[in-house]
């Protein structure tokens, strides 16, 4: 007597591969997000969200070249991310006095060391860095609350942009 496979069973059997498909494209495809989108500062909080991590994903950009490394959840990733600068950036604290941070380097395992010029990071309750950024041809102000930075042209704005956001409060109320 010969033994067939029913109908069903192949159902079953195509079923079962396509999700394994499915879940290994799916790891595959995410775990390369940061290489294939272009990263920049209007993006920069998306893109990190959306990749996977339990506590913490950070970025770091280096003094050299301005390359940016990954820390997913305080472990170095291979993948070296293109420069998100031109110019080496001038990070202030988010207040309108404007102090400037200072980042800690970067030491690598292989006794490399990076002075650190930019770095952004956000935990897994969508808390991320809040910051003023002022490149060569704008300013991008990290606040918390918003997906994407607010932009203006010149930092000498700053002043103005507190002012306006404490009206804002203030009219709420």
């Amino acid at each position: 007597m010969k033994k067939a496979f029913t109908l069903f069973e192949i159902m079953i059997v195509i079923i079962l591969i396509s999700t394994i498909y499915i879940f290994a494209i799916n790891s595959f495809t995410k775990n390369n997000d940061l290489q294939k989108d272009e990263v920049t500062l209007l993006n920069l909080k998306k893109t990190l969200l959306s990749q996977e991590f339990e506590e913490k994903i950070t970025i770091k950009c280096i003094e050299n070249d301005f390359s940016c490394f990954v820390f997913i959840d305080g472990t170095l990733q291979e993948d070296v991310l293109k420069p998100i600068f031109k110019e080496q950036p001038i990070v202030y604290d988010y207040t309108p006095e404007l102090e400037k941070l200072e980042f800690i380097d970067l030491e690598l395992e292989q006794l490399q060391r990076y002075s650190i010029v930019f770095e952004y990071s956000c935990k897994k309750d969508q808390r991320c860095s809040e910051m003023i950024v002022e490149t060569e041809t704008k300013t991008y102000i990290f606040n918390d609350m918003y997906k994407k930075p607010e932009v203006i042209e010149y930092i000498n704005d700053i002043d103005e942009y507190f002012d306006a956001k404490i009206r804002e409060v203030k009219d709420a109320f």
